[in-house]
């Protein structure tokens, strides 16, 4: 049961953080000409001109979004699986920037972007001793 509320939790943590990041940064490297996010042509046409600097922001936003929803995740789980589903389901659904015409750079990290998040996530968030002491005796 813990899993899965950490599970819930890491998603919305997720999708808060990847906001905030994008917020922050729109602020710093503001988006050119308007656009209209439903209208997901005029959103394509934008992201492929925009500059390197309003890229990277999008960029960080998708890792800032696994890191912070993988690391509420496992601190709330207290094992690792739910923060890697997070990371691993931001990556694939961005997976889909393949079939938008971006900077190859810019497709390729928004793949490995949300799984180094989930990786240093993991590597940061530890288990609590009491739980690493359990797995360790119920391995052994």
């Amino acid at each position: 049961m813990r899993a899965i509320g950490g599970l819930l939790a890491g998603l919305v943590v997720a999708v808060l953080a990847m906001m905030a990041a994008g917020f922050v940064g729109d602020l710093v490297f503001p988006m050119s000409g308007p656009t209209d996010p439903r209208q997901a042509g005029q959103l394509r046409e934008a992201l492929a001109a925009a500059p390197a600097g309003q890229q990277a922001v999008i960029l960080f936003s998708w890792f800032v979004a696994a890191f912070a929803g993988a690391a509420a995740a496992k601190a709330i789980a207290r094992v690792s699986w739910p923060g890697w589903t997070i990371a691993g389901l931001l990556a694939l659904v961005l997976a889909g920037t393949f079939l938008v015409p971006l900077p190859g750079w810019m497709q390729a990290l928004a793949v490995i972007g949300p799984l180094g998040g989930g990786l240093l996530a993991d590597l940061l968030v530890r288990r609590p001793r009491s739980v690493q002491a359990e797995a360790t005796a119920t391995h052994a």
